[in-house]
């Protein structure tokens, strides 16, 4: 069967029958409409009082009960950030071993460095904490602290694997590079 194609009188005798039907369909709905209304006044469920139309709601989301319209309304727009006043983040138990042991060695230590002092200090902080729970928080700790808090600095050697780990004062806060008058609390050791 070939396609017929349609020109523009067919177009407007479809258009013609489609807002016919169009206005035919909103008749009976008014009709059907006033139907339930008057039964709900029979019912004593609503009387709608003289003069007073029942109000038309559109298509669309229903309003919400006037008991949600009362909860708390958040403003537009984004968030703002959370700050810290007196210019630092609370350093947890576990950040403060690390900073601690980074403050006492004089020097950048690598992760498995602090790994054995954190297991030491777990013995007696935490008793019932599993070595593996303890690799797992000094992880946390070590990209907490390395990252968004910008306690602690990186520096990768190239000659092992991972970083080396120290204080923020001993590197360049624009590079992130360590100190040249710090080079020497690097100390590279055959393993």
């Amino acid at each position: 069967m070939a396609k017929r194609r349609l020109n523009e009188k067919d177009i407007n005798e479809l258009l013609a029958q489609y807002r016919s039907e169009r206005r035919r369909l909103i008749f009976q709905l008014e009709r059907v409409r006033e139907a339930i209304a008057d039964l709900k006044v029979q019912r004593g469920d609503g009387s709608p009082e003289e003069g007073e139309e029942p109000v038309k709601r559109g298509p669309g989301r229903p309003r919400k009960a006037e008991s949600e319209k009362a909860t708390r309304r958040r403003k537009p727009g984004r968030r703002k950030k959370r700050t810290i006043k007196d210019g630092g983040y609370r350093l947890s138990e576990w950040d403060h071993m690390v900073v601690n042991a980074i403050t006492k060695a004089g020097r950048l230590l690598t992760k498995e460095e602090l790994r054995a002092q954190a297991m030491v200090w777990a013995k007696k902080n935490e008793p019932l904490m599993k070595e593996d729970e303890i690799d797992v928080k000094l992880t946390r700790v070590l990209q907490k602290l390395s990252g968004k808090r910008g306690v602690l600095g990186t520096h990768r050697s190239g000659l092992r694997r991972g970083y080396h780990y120290g204080l923020k004062d001993w590197f360049f806060a624009s590079s992130g590079a360590l100190r040249k008058q710090h080079y020497d609390k690097l100390v590279l050791t055959n393993d």
